[in-house]
C-alpha cells in the first residue's frame, strides 16, 4: 500500500493508524523543511473548526509530519494535494479532540507538561533547552501555551479514537451478567488517601523553589501584553450634546404631516381562470364574496380553501403594505375606497380574479416624545458622521487624544491587556497590524466604532520567581507527595487485611451511587471482583482508594427474553455514540469548518 493510501485509511480507520504520528515527537527534523531556513509564521488563523482557529503553526506540523509520511513512498504529490490531506487530517483531529471534552476526557497539566518536557527533540547534551524550545516555538509563530493546548487536544484525540475503536459486542451471557450486576448491592469497607492532604504534609526548601525554577522556567511565561488608549463611539456618545428647540419640534412636526401617506396591509384570495372557465370561476369568487358579506365564512378560511396564490396561502393571504403606488391599478384603485377589514368587490386580472381585505392601516398619530426622538436620532447620526468623516479627511491624526479634543469626547486608558483578549475584543485585527504609537481604526463592532491607539507592547517572558514561588512550592509538595502515594497505599492494604476497625464502612451500595468515584463503582461492580477480594484504585486527580467487598447482596430474579432485550438496548444505547461510523458522521452534520 502506498504512503498516501496509508494516510487516507488513516483518517477514517478505526484501528491505530491514526494514532501513529499523531503525537509530534522528533519536531524539529520532522518540520525543519517545510519552514525553511529562518522562516517565521504568525499565528493567523487559516481554518475555524466549530469557532476553533487553526494557526499556520499548528498546520505547519501537521504538514510536516504528512510530508515526511509521504516522501517515504513512490509518489510525487503537489502541494496542493498533500495540503487537502493535511486540512482533512486537522480537521478530523479536532473534531475528535472537541468531542473529548465534550464526554469527559481531559489531561491535567501536570502531565502535559512532562510529555513536552521528555520531548527528545527539544534536548540538548541530555538535558531540556529552553532557548531550543522557545525557538522553535517562535518559529510556528506560537506561544508556550497555544504550544501546551495543541499537544493537549492532540492526546485527547488520540484518547477518544482509542475508545471508539473498541469493538461492541453484547452477547446474552453478558447481558445477563450486566442486568444481575445491576440488580445487586454491595457492603464495602475502604480508606481514601487524598493527595492534597499528603501535600500539606510535606516540608519544601528554598533551594528546591529555585532550583524547579530555573529547569521549568518555560513552564512559567507572562503573556504578551498591550496597553493602548481606546475610543468607542456610538450615536448614544452624541445623546447628551444634542439639544432640541421647539422650533424644531413644530417644523419636524410639521414636514410629517405634510409628507405623511398613509399605508394599508392587503391581504387576499386569488381564483385563476382560462378561457374555458372564466364564467365557472367567476361564479365561485362571487359565490366567496356574497358568504364573506354575510359573515358565513372567514375571510382566513377562505384563503385556505380557494386561493390559488401558494406564495401567501399559507400566511392569511397577506400581500403587505402599499401606499398607493405598489400593487397593479386595479388594486390601489379599489384600496383607496376600503378602510379596516373592509372586504372590495370582485377584481378582474385578465387571468384570476381577486377578493381584497385591509387587514392593517397606519395612521399619523404621534407623540411628542417620537417627535424629539426622531431629531435626537438625525442630529446623533450626524455627529458620528462627523467624527468617521474627520478622520477619513486628517489621515495624519496620530493621537486619540486630539480627536477627543475636537468632538469633547472621553477616551480609555486600558493597561496591560494580554494579547488573547485584546485580539478577542478587536477580531478584525492581526498581531502583523499593530505596533507602538499606532492609531487603528475606526474598527466596527455590534456596539461601537473603535478607535484605538496602542501605547506600548510588553512582550512575554518569564515571570519572576517570587510571582510563581507559592505555586511552584505547591507543586512540589503535591509531586513529593505522590511518589509516596503507592506505599501508603500498600500500607493501607496490609493493614486491611489484619484489622479493619479504624476504616470506613458503607452497605448496601448500588451500582449508581454518589458515595464514590464513577472509576471505583465500576471496579467494585465489574464481574472480576470477589466477596473479600481487596483492590486498590489511584485515580486520575492523585487521590487513592482502598477497598475491601465484604458482601455481595443479590437480588436475583427470573431474567426474560423481554428483559434480556432491554439489557442489550440500553447497552447499545450507551454506546451509540462510540459506534465509529455514526459517530463520525455525526460530527461531520453538525460541525462547522471554514
Amino acid at each position: 500500500m502506498s504512503a498516501l493510501s496509508n494516510i487516507r485509511n488513516g483518517l477514517t480507520s478505526s484501528g491505530s493508524s491514526i494514532i501513529v504520528g499523531i503525537i509530534i515527537f522528533g519536531l524539529v527534523a520532522t518540520f525543519g523543511g517545510f519552514l525553511g531556513e529562518g522562516s517565521v509564521l504568525s499565528n493567523n488563523s487559516i481554518l475555524t473548526i466549530n469557532g476553533k482557529s487553526i494557526s499556520q503553526g499548528e498546520f505547519a506540523i501537521e504538514f510536516g509530519r504528512i510530508e515526511e509520511q509521504l516522501s517515504q513512498g513512490d509518489q510525487d504529490l503537489s502541494n496542493d494535494v498533500i495540503e487537502s490531506i493535511v486540512k482533512e487530517s486537522i480537521v478530523l483531529k479536532e473534531l475528535y479532540s472537541q468531542s473529548a471534552v465534550k464526554v469527559g476526557l481531559n489531561m491535567d497539566d501536570k502531565k502535559l507538561n512532562s510529555l513536552i518536557r521528555n520531548d527528545p527533540s527539544f534536548y540538548n547534551d541530555d538535558s531540556f533547552d529552553i532557548d531550543l524550545f522557545r525557538g522553535f516555538l517562535s518559529r510556528l509563530g506560537m506561544t508556550p501555551d497555544s504550544f501546551k493546548e495543541y499537544v493537549k487536544s492532540r492526546y485527547l484525540a488520540v484518547d477518544l479514537q482509542t475508545i471508539l475503536s473498541k469493538d461492541i459486542n453484547f452477547s446474552n451471557d453478558y447481558i445477563r451478567q450486566f442486568i444481575e450486576a445491576n440488580n445487586q448491592t454491595r457492603d464495602i469497607t475502604f480508606a481514601k488517601v487524598l493527595l492534597t492532604e499528603e501535600a500539606m504534609k510535606e516540608n519544601i526548601t528554598e533551594e528546591e523553589v529555585s532550583q524547579y525554577y530555573e529547569n521549568n522556567k518555560f513552564l512559567y511565561i507572562s503573556p504578551l501584553k498591550i496597553s493602548y488608549k481606546l475610543l468607542s463611539v456610538n450615536q448614544d456618545l452624541f445623546n447628551d450634546l444634542v439639544s432640541v428647540t421647539e422650533e424644531e419640534i413644530e417644523e419636524e412636526k410639521e414636514a410629517f404631516l405634510n409628507n405623511f401617506v398613509s399605508q394599508k396591509r392587503i391581504s387576499h384570495i386569488e381564483i385563476t381562470y382560462d378561457d374555458s372557465n372564466r364564467e365557472e370561476k367567476l361564479e365561485l369568487a362571487q359565490n366567496i364574496l356574497l358568504n364573506l358579506k354575510n359573515d358565513s365564512l372567514n375571510f382566513e378560511t377562505a384563503v385556505s380553501e380557494y386561493s390559488a396564490d401558494l406564495s401567501t396561502k399559507n400566511n392569511k393571504g397577506d400581500l403587505g403594505f402599499t401606499d398607493g403606488s405598489i400593487f397593479p391599478d386595479e388594486f390601489e384603485n379599489e384600496i383607496k375606497k376600503l378602510e379596516l377589514n373592509q372586504i372590495s368587490k370582485v377584481i378582474d386580472l385578465s387571468t384570476s380574479f381577486h377578493i381584497l381585505k385591509i387587514i392593517e392601516k397606519t395612521d399619523s398619530s404621534f407623540s411628542r416624545e417620537d417627535i424629539i426622538e426622531r431629531i435626537t436620532f438625525v442630529k446623533t447620526s450626524e455627529k458620528l458622521d462627523d467624527v468617521l468623516n474627520y478622520l477619513d479627511e486628517n489621515i495624519f491624526i496620530t493621537d486619540i487624544e486630539t480627536l477627543a479634543k475636537e468632538f469633547n469626547l472621553t477616551y480609555e486608558n486600558i493597561t496591560d491587556e494580554f494579547e488573547d483578549q485584546f485580539f478577542i475584543k478587536f477580531d478584525n485585527l492581526d498581531f502583523d497590524e499593530i505596533e507602538e504609537g499606532s492609531l487603528l481604526g475606526p474598527l466596527e463592532s455590534d456596539e461601537a466604532y473603535n478607535i484605538v491607539q496602542i501605547d506600548e507592547i510588553t512582550d512575554q517572558g518569564f515571570k519572576s520567581l517570587d510571582q510563581v514561588n507559592k505555586e511552584i512550592e505547591k507543586e512540589l509538595k503535591t509531586m513529593k507527595a505522590s511518589k509516596k502515594i503507592k506505599s501508603l497505599v500498600e500500607n493501607l492494604k496490609n493493614k486491611l487485611i489484619n484489622d479493619d476497625t479504624d476504616f470506613t464502612k458503607y452497605s448496601e451500595i448500588k451500582r449508581n451511587n454518589f458515595l464514590l468515584p464513577p472509576q471505583i463503582s465500576q471496579k467494585l461492580f465489574s464481574f472480576e471482583i470477589k466477596e473479600n477480594e481487596i483492590f486498590s484504585l489511584i485515580l486520575d486527580d492523585g487521590d487513592a482508594y482502598v477497598v475491601k467487598l465484604d458482601k455481595i447482596n443479590e437480588n436475583k430474579g427470573v431474567i426474560s427474553s423481554e428483559d434480556l432485550g432491554q439489557g442489550k438496548d440500553y447497552l447499545t444505547t450507551v454506546y451509540k455514540d462510540i459506534i465509529r461510523e455514526s459517530f463520525i458522521n455525526e460530527l461531520r452534520k453538525s460541525s462547522s469548518i471554514k
